[in-house]
């Protein structure tokens, strides 16, 4: 029983890994499976006090949602009406399982600890293959898998783009529904994209230095065919801050290495810029990231416009989980009264959340869960910086950074594919930190 449960874990979260770029269902049935077998391993194996992480990371994660459970009580205890548990359960909080992925990390054996670098490397490639193949589907791919056992409601085309070539072209979506959850989901592997293809600059191997450049290649290609603005500046700035981190702080990579990449960079952007300005399908593709209005830009204002009047009246504890979409209709039948010329706008702009994890954990949960979700940011950003780990490990990471940052456009965090996404590798780097800590003391007092 003692080996089948560590490897049963091993093996649901390696799934769940590869799974969250095919199905959410499969995902997170894989995820609960692997909590469960990683939970009875530790608790057969392990003091009740390895049972969870001591980091501050840890710490700050359980009271944001313990937060979000204090905030549903008071809400409940006010008088709501007798939907109201199951529609906050439907909403936002039902993300605290979800936190089931930080946890199903950290009850990883040591020994297999390298092997979720494997899982990640799986989802990348994963997302690269049905990134290009749905670039070049009419089809919605995961309408191509559905509608083999079910007759699906969601819509089934995808967005063209134009012709490139007089090959036709599309905004892929890989096997997702939206091109915002498969661009958040792409935007984690920036860094490890890019500086891997850097590091293998140091080996004579060629074929892995060719591998790497055409995996790079093909992730720049499907991240522009995605058209995610927001996850394009989150991997941005993903880069820029592993750039300073790894060059100049940790110095992993010499210098010299900055500017040949650079110059690459530059070069296969004027190429690939040239060619895309030239086709029509290239002009749809550039112009949104130099700054062409997109028709779903305007939209974000009247949303934020609507959500603020809901941190105004509600600073402490918010309007409540599941009560979102009710409060802003609320807000956006005033709006209407008081400028009729835009009451159209207001109807018809996207509901279901602030479109900003900012100012939808203001408007939800109030300015405290606000606090706490800066507080999280914060401590990563410290810890990372800080971390000792090796540079295969933390190039794995910094599209954490990308993920705090698209947040300020997007409610990512409200995302499950996402969202789960981002919970295995935070699990991850406290899992990877925790077990270096030790290996350190251990050292230490062998000496």
């Amino acid at each position: 029983m003692k080996g089948f449960l560590s490897k049963a874990h091993l093996f649901c979260l390696l799934a769940t890994f590869f799974t969250i770029g095919i199905s959410v269902s499969l995902s997170q049935a894989f995820l609960v499976l692997s909590f469960g077998f990683g939970f009875s391993d530790t608790v057969r194996n392990r003091p009740l006090s390895g049972w969870f992480p001591h980091h501050p990371l840890f710490y700050a994660s359980l009271l944001l949602f313990l937060w979000y459970f204090s905030d549903f009580f008071l809400h409940l205890l006010s008088g709501q009406d007798f939907g109201y548990p199951k529609r906050a359960f439907d909403s936002e909080l039902k993300d605290f399982f979800l936190f089931f992925g930080f946890l199903t990390v950290w009850f990883l054996r040591e020994e297999d600890l390298p092997k979720v670098r494997n899982g990640m490397f799986l989802l990348f490639l994963v997302l690269i293959v049905t990134g290009v193949a749905g670039g070049f589907s009419p089809v919605r791919l995961s309408r191509l898998v559905t509608d083999l056992y079910r007759d699906s409601t969601a819509y089934k085309y995808t967005h063209p783009l134009g012709s490139f070539a007089k090959i036709p072209m599309y905004v892929t979506i890989g096997l997702m529904n939206t091109h915002l959850t498969f661009g958040g989901l792409l935007q984690f592997f920036s860094g490890f994209a890019v500086f891997r293809c850097l590091k293998d600059l140091e080996y004579s191997d060629r074929k892995r230095l060719l591998q790497s450049g055409i995996l790079l290649a093909l992730y720049v290609f499907v991240l522009l065919l995605n058209q995610a603005r927001s996850s394009l500046i989150g991997a941005s700035v993903s880069i820029l801050i592993a750039t300073i981190h790894l060059f100049w702080i940790r110095k992993e990579l010499p210098n010299s290495y900055l500017v040949k990449g650079g110059i690459a960079f530059f070069l296969l952007a004027a190429i690939l810029g040239l060619g895309l300005a030239l086709s029509p399908a290239g002009k749809k593709v550039l112009g949104p990231i130099f700054g062409k209005e997109k028709h779903t830009d305007s939209g974000r204002t009247f949303i934020w416009d609507s959500t603020f009047p809901l941190v105004q009246e509600h600073p402490w504890i918010g309007v409540g989980p599941g009560n979102y979409n009710r409060s802003i209709d609320i807000v956006r039948k005033e709006h209407s009264e008081k400028y009729p010329e835009l009451s159209y706008f207001y109807e018809v702009t996207q509901r279901g959340h602030a479109h900003n994890d900012y100012f939808h954990f203001a408007a939800v949960f109030g300015l405290p869960a606000l606090l706490l979700y800066l507080g999280i940011a914060g401590i990563f950003g410290y810890s990372l910086l800080s971390s000792k780990q090796p540079f295969e490990n933390l190039i794995l990471y910094y599209g954490i950074f990308g993920f705090f940052v698209s947040g300020l456009f997007q409610c990512y965090f409200q995302d499950d594919e996402v969202v789960i996404l981002f919970w295995l590798i935070l699990g991850t780097f406290v899992r990877m930190e925790t077990s270096l800590s030790d290996s350190g003391n251990t050292k230490t007092v062998s000496t």
